[in-house]
């Protein structure tokens, strides 16, 4: 079946016994980086903002200093304003995951660059500044999405609802995020997962089904808790009825121990949509062969897991979406319901002809197969399409959603709150 309708767009760390519940954001892990990335040093951030929302004085006990730009501030009627000093640049711009256009900055007398952008719905909109060809991020603001390669950090700002959304905390039960350490005989060396157990998880003995998540080229294993809201998007997800309860696997996407750590060698990023380096090659590659062979076999003695396919789903978006396709359509006997967003495959029917050999058992066998693509994605748009037609001239039953959006996490978050519903039914 193909549709087709609109879909726009805490950390548990456990160390021994050791647990450290509800920190639900990066600020306090990466509040310093895009003081390092822009070169410039400022005060920490005041308590009340300047009048004018310009700057503001330095703090108490300080002394001297130029005050703190405000930036950004998101204004009531849902635009925001952003402020970069930059007293001898001859162009500055805001560019990235906002509204598709770069947003040239007007100079003060002060120096200082500002543009207002919007108004904007109800998301977590990412941004950088571009001077003079040069990236930069705002060293006013300590909220940031990690990313590496062809795509680097930037920062985050929130355009708020005119209520709690789909993807805030809202007052539920609330599950938790655990960073969980295993050997992968696959790549050779220490990995992390992150992982998500539902509310509850810790005070019974439920045994619950897992998701595989899978992040993009230029995030790393946290990307789906810290940058798209996840926790939040399940936990409500959950207390609504909506989803059944749980488990939420995000492992690194790369075969590697991790990004910058170690001697250990740095094979080149990934192409987004491709999913080179992290396992777009049939059968997943070394990612898939951890994943397989270290990932699946820990997460299965460590939590109380359901046994069996129909308990499995895999998905993940742009690479991640890709190493779906790889790997789901090799071993569709491990996975029954797969996920694959912003992503798709050519040639996908020469390349796993077991996979489409005899469509009514693969269809008897898959519980899901759902696609989902924002309508202006230039970057895998193509990709989706045609494994959607060889899909549909193959007869393998699956959903097709052509959504609002580009190629980034405004689609995604709203992407997992539409698939997550429809998972282990």
């Amino acid at each position: 079946m193909v549709q087709r309708r609109p879909a726009c767009g805490q950390l548990v760390a456990k160390r021994g016994n050791a647990m450290i519940r509800q920190v639900t954001t990066a600020t306090l892990m990466f509040g310093a980086l895009s003081l390092v990335v822009s070169g410039q040093a400022t005060a920490p951030a005041p308590q009340t903002p300047a009048p004018a929302g310009q700057t503001a004085p330095p703090p108490a006990g300080r002394g001297g200093g130029r005050g703190m730009l405000v930036s950004p501030q998101v204004n009531p009627d849902k635009t925001f304003t952003v402020r970069f000093r930059a007293p001898n640049a001859k162009e500055v711009t805001v560019v990235g995951e906002i509204d598709g256009k770069p947003h040239p900055m007007t100079k003060g007398d002060d120096g200082v660059w500002t543009v207002t952008i919007g108004p904007l719905p109800h998301d977590v909109y990412n941004y950088q500044f571009n001077v003079d060809g040069i990236i930069a991020m705002d060293p006013a603001n300590p909220s940031v999405k990690l990313g590496f390669g062809a795509f680097p950090p930037a920062n985050l700002v929130e355009i708020p609802g005119d209520g709690l959304e789909f993807d805030d905390a809202k007052p539920v039960p609330h599950g938790s995020i655990r960073v969980e350490t295993y050997h992968s005989k696959a790549v050779g060396a220490p990995r992390t997962l992150w992982v998500y157990t539902p509310p509850g998880y810790d005070r019974g003995n439920t045994r619950y089904p897992v998701f595989y998540l899978l992040h993009g080229a230029g995030n790393i294993d946290s990307s789906w808790m810290l940058t798209g809201r996840a926790n939040y998007i399940m936990d409500n997800l959950i207390a609504e009825g909506k989803a059944k309860p749980m488990i939420l696997i995000n492992p690194l996407g790369y075969a590697r121990q991790g990004v910058g750590l170690g001697p250990e060698p740095a094979p080149a990023p990934p192409q987004a949509g491709g999913g080179g380096g992290g396992g777009a090659q049939t059968g997943g590659g070394v990612f898939g062969k951890d994943l397989i062979e270290d990932v699946i076999p820990f997460v299965e003695k460590t939590f109380r897991t359901l046994p069996g396919a129909d308990n499995r789903a895999l998905g993940g978006l742009s690479m991640g979406g890709g190493q779906t396709v790889a790997v789901g359509f090799s071993h569709p006997d491990l996975f029954h319901s797969l996920v694959i967003m912003s992503a798709g495959a050519n040639n996908a029917d020469t390349n796993y002809p077991d996979f489409f050999k005899d469509p009514a058992a693969t269809n008897k066998q898959l519980k899901l197969l759902w696609m989902g693509i924002g309508k202006d994605d230039n970057l895998t748009g193509a990709s989706a399409k045609a494994l959607d037609a060889t899909l549909t001239a193959k007869g393998i039953k699956h959903t097709f959603v052509v959504g609002e959006g580009r190629h980034e996490w405004v689609v995604w978050r709203h992407h997992l709150n539409d698939v997550a519903p429809l998972l282990f039914r």
